[in-house]
């Protein structure tokens, strides 16, 4: 599944990765190497914390990422046309932003997703539990440097997910959206053998195939 993420980049135009790695995490590192046989750059940061929360796997890449990145899930797979026109998405200096599909045509468990709320092109709240929403969180992210504050402070307190820094983040309309309503945008979370066996059923529908030898 890491490797349909890194395909995916790579026909997105993005040849630099940082890859998180803890639970058999050598054994990632041997496999994917350097990145050169995919014709990109991966580097590695280590979370020796990787029982705890998605938000301590991104603040340990912090010190590779000085500028904007787009931030993904390495269990999400998704079209890479969705990071085109993200890639040069405006956002500011103090901002993020997140890819939210509003179709949600593609989401097969609703209880389980992150789900937000849109409001003018900004997020005023996400969380799994939201009785009131408009959307659902995508896992990808486009992010400035400054989404490390948030994360440094919500670990101290001991709150280890990505999803409350973001949350925090909207709080102080920090956070834009990045909707996308089109069905022909393919995108799934794999949580289990089941979606991922739905998601192979389907790629080979979609405009966009997960073989390492298409490239």
């Amino acid at each position: 599944m890491i490797e349909w993420v890194i395909i995916s980049v790579k026909k997105a135009e993005i040849e630099d990765i940082v890859l998180v790695v803890g639970y058999l995490g050598e054994k990632i590192k041997r496999f994917l190497g350097d990145g050169s046989k995919y014709g990109i750059k991966i580097e590695y940061a280590r979370n020796n914390h990787w029982k705890l929360g998605n938000g301590v796997s991104v603040y340990a890449a912090r010190k590779y990422l000085r500028e904007n990145f787009v931030l993904l899930m390495s269990d999400h797979v998704f079209d890479p046309k969705i990071m085109f026109d993200l890639k040069n998405f405006d956002i500011k200096a103090d901002e993020c932003a997140l890819c939210v599909d509003t179709g949600m045509k593609y989401v097969f468990d609703i209880d389980d997703a992150t789900k937000v709320k849109v409001v003018g092109g900004k997020i005023v709240d996400i969380g799994k539990d939201l009785k009131e929403f408009n959307g659902v969180d995508m896992g990808i992210f486009l992010c400035s440097p400054e989404i490390f504050r948030f994360l440094k402070r919500n670990i101290q307190r001991g709150s280890y997910t990505l999803t409350e820094s973001i949350k925090d983040m909207a709080e102080r309309d920090k956070m834009k959206a990045y909707c996308i309503d089109d069905d022909e945008f393919f995108w799934m979370d794999i949580d289990t053998f089941e979606m991922l066996r739905t998601a192979e059923n389907m790629l080979p529908k979609s405009s966009y195939r997960l073989s390492i030898n298409n490239f």
